[in-house]
């Protein structure tokens, strides 16, 4: 997996519980690997994601959503009143 020296189990359980909202640090402690680690094995999958992401039919658009919690869009802005 994307030559990685940790077992591949490990690497897809520690980033299925990422998925599942774990933060980066926590995930990085239960599983005895550091922060940086961790963040490392993301890059690496996500730059090789068009060799195991099939691609989008003919004339259609495939959107990706991360979860709201990761969702930085410029700065945090306080609530608008209405």
């Amino acid at each position: 997996m994307a030559r990685l020296r940790a077992p591949s189990s490990v690497v897809a359980f520690a980033l299925n519980v990422r998925s599942e909202g774990m933060g980066v640090r926590a995930t990085a402690r239960s599983f005895g690997k550091s922060h940086s680690t961790l963040l490392r094995w993301e890059q690496r999958l996500a730059d090789t994601v068009d060799a195991w992401s099939p691609p989008a039919l003919e004339g259609c658009d495939v959107t990706l959503e991360g979860d709201e919690v990761y969702t930085r869009v410029a700065e945090n802005l306080p609530p608008r009143e209405v």
